[in-house]
């Protein structure tokens, strides 16, 4: 996919990541409709929606998290 993208200052995994978080971000954070669409693990789908709605007893940084897909 990449090589489609010439002379972008991102990658496709970005643009892809960013794709799935506006959708979260439209949806709710559904974590179902995240997986059905971009074909994740329900894993990752949660990890998406927890950037959104973050658990205040998790003492992870949610901002500093790698959010790639699996």
């Amino acid at each position: 996919m990449q090589p489609l993208l010439p002379g972008l200052p991102v990658t496709a995994q970005q643009l892809r990541e960013d794709r799935i978080l506006e959708a979260a971000a439209v949806t709710g954070a559904d974590p179902q409709h995240l997986c059905a669409v971009f074909n994740i693990t329900l894993e990752t789908g949660l990890r998406y929606t927890h950037f959104f709605h973050p658990d205040p007893t998790d003492s992870d940084d949610v901002f500093g998290c790698n959010m790639e897909t699996s």
